[in-house]
């Protein structure tokens, strides 16, 4: 096993400025040759990642200061999870880099600044993501739309497909997934209740996985609710990363049993 194949917190981790991983993600990259990312990461940190921090900046527009934006966020329905509070903690981050670089900064000044920082950073990610020089991206995805960030009349930052698959294709992933259905059966055997640890069994991202696996399995792609996309994330990587590559992550609990059940190894990115 010589290269590696980069599931989408090690790509960001790569593409994003003073990401905390960002010295492993390199190290992981300069070691494991050739690096691949298949589109799937870039369709991931699109609807995730880059969504969360669009969010952010664009609510910064119509609010008064980042404090009230924040807020906004936080008396939003608790029914969004860890999305509401990763918004409030990118823009206290940010609010706090602020507060260095200009203490004195009235709260106009606050806002705007925060507001540029917050698109450096979204097309710095974009950019990087995309283009590292030692990171092939490969396995288009039919139902992604790529492109370029643009900016609105009213100055906020929008994306390819307003963050969205082309509704007009069926889901590529899991048409992709479905073409090796034993491999398909394998992974749902591994995520069998029994078959977990009492801690992963309770994980609802594994719960959801599961499921969304056994109705691939059960109707195929042409009826997969492309809802579901982000629940096989973890599969599609274990199941697509070509021979003699290894499965590069933070996160090697998730995918363990994936990889165990098709006898892929696993490289862990530390953060």
């Amino acid at each position: 096993m010589s290269g590696a194949f980069l599931d989408t917190t090690v790509l960001i981790s790569l593409a994003e400025p003073n990401h905390p991983g960002a010295v492993s993600a390199q190290a992981l990259v300069n070691k494991y040759q050739p690096s691949q990312a298949p589109y799937y990461a870039i369709h991931e940190l699109l609807s995730g990642r880059l969504r969360l921090l669009c969010d952010c900046h664009n609510a910064m527009i119509g609010a008064n200061n980042p404090a009230e934006a924040a807020i906004a966020f936080l008396k939003r329905s608790p029914a969004e999870g860890r999305k509401r509070e990763a918004r409030v903690k990118i823009i206290l981050e940010v609010l706090a880099e602020m507060y260095t670089a200009i203490p004195g900064g009235s709260r106009d000044q606050m806002k705007q600044e925060s507001m540029n920082a917050l698109s450096l950073k979204i097309a710095q990610l974009w950019l990087a993501a995309k283009s590292h020089r030692k990171v092939d991206l490969v396995q288009p995805l039919a139902c992604f739309v790529d492109g370029d960030l643009t900016t609105g009349s009213f100055g906020e930052i929008r994306a390819p497909g307003n963050f969205n698959c082309d509704a007009s294709q069926k889901c590529a992933a899991a048409r992709s997934l479905y073409q090796d259905k034993l491999s398909l059966q394998k992974m749902i055997d591994a995520l069998h209740p029994k078959l977990l640890s009492a801690a992963a069994q309770q994980k609802n991202e594994n719960i959801k996985r599961r499921k969304a696996l056994k109705e691939l399995l059960d109707d195929g792609p042409e009826k997969f609710h492309k809802g579901r996309c982000r629940a096989i994330g973890d599969a599609y990587f274990a199941a697509m990363a070509p021979p003699g590559s290894a499965v590069a992550t933070s996160n090697p609990d998730d995918f363990e049993p994936l990889c165990n059940s098709l006898g892929k190894t696993i490289v862990h990115m530390k953060i």
